[in-house]
């Protein structure tokens, strides 16, 4: 039986997903450039996207492509209006990364409420200095974005004790979270968290959304925490605000350009924490979204709906358009 093709496309210098749960069914095309995916399109269907960051597609186009599954929760490589506008079917790896970016939150959140970063640089001085720290019972939480990350973060620092407000883009109510905020309440609850947590995607709406301005509004002494995507903040409003001493922190997985240039001021400021977009990460995870792929091929190859399918319409095109 002839195999069914399936191009892959993997950064330059990365390794190549764990493809044994498919080799049964599928070929494995991996593609790194421009070139060999103009080529691997004039004979496959499906595309599995293992580097969100890439352009590659807006570079050849899509081909005839029917399907794109994204090693991502995030479909940032996909919004463009070609693909936005088509027929192809876009699924992303749900399930695999969400738990993990949640406990990391929970963890920088301690990290600043018990001064663990100046625990470590004192015992690096060999200074014995007794302080007193913050509890997270009861910490005030604003969650933004109420997606799968969104929610599994708020469930967990619930768990954890803290009181966590949630802003979505409607005031609703969540069988499982309760009230939803709209984002015109969003001023209004800056002005009473400890931590602001962005776990947004990035669209027209949401680039640029954490501003000067909106910054001002966030209590003083509050923390900034960002796994969503680094152009939903401005960041040199962030790094004035700093600076400033108006956020007393900042914990950031994502940024505007990654990886982050060396010569950044972020690298520099100690009540950054700079994060190299990791935070899903588990050992095992490449492994881990190559079956949820495998799950969706299975299903494919029998007809049947796809799970986590994405409907890029309610996210919009955001980058230029792909080659003709």
């Amino acid at each position: 039986m002839t195999k069914q093709p399936v191009i892959v496309i993997v950064p330059e210098g990365r390794p190549v997903p764990p493809f044994e749960r498919i080799e049964a069914d599928a070929e494995p095309i991996v593609v790194r450039t421009a070139d060999e995916l103009r080529n691997a399109l004039e004979c496959a269907e499906i595309l599995f996207l293992n580097d969100f960051r890439t352009n590659l597609l807006r570079e050849v186009g899509t081909g005839n492509l029917k399907w794109i599954h994204t090693s991502s929760i995030g479909v940032d490589a996909l919004l463009s209006e070609e693909i936005v506008n088509s027929d192809i079917i876009v699924s992303n790896s749900r399930g695999v990364c969400e738990r993990p970016i949640a406990e990391w939150i929970l963890g920088v959140i301690v990290m600043f409420a018990k001064d663990i970063r100046t625990t470590i640089e004192l015992q690096q001085r060999r200074e014995w200095l007794h302080r007193e720290t913050q509890p997270i019972l009861g910490r005030k939480v604003l969650v933004v974005g109420p997606g799968p990350v969104g929610r599994e973060t708020a469930l967990l620092l619930r768990a954890a004790g803290m009181d966590v407000n949630i802003v979505g883009r409607s005031s609703r109510t969540d069988a499982e979270l309760g009230s939803i905020h709209a984002f015109e309440e969003l001023e209004t609850l800056l002005c009473e968290a400890d931590d602001v947590v962005l776990t947004l995607p990035l669209t027209p709406q949401t680039r640029g959304l954490v501003n000067a301005e909106l910054l001002a509004k966030v209590r003083p002494g509050a923390h900034l925490v960002n796994v969503g995507r680094g152009a939903v903040v401005v960041e040199q409003a962030l790094l004035d605000a700093i600076d400033s001493g108006h956020l007393a922190g900042a914990a950031l997985d994502v940024f505007e350009q990654e990886p982050l240039p060396k010569d950044h001021p972020m690298w520099t400021r100690n009540n950054i924490l700079v994060s190299p977009h990791a935070s899903g990460d588990l050992v095992g995870w490449r492994g881990r979204v190559v079956e949820r792929f495998a799950e969706n091929l299975e299903r494919w190859n029998a007809g049947e709906p796809l799970h986590d399918v994405v409907d890029l319409t309610k996210i919009g095109a955001t980058g230029p358009a792909l080659s003709s």
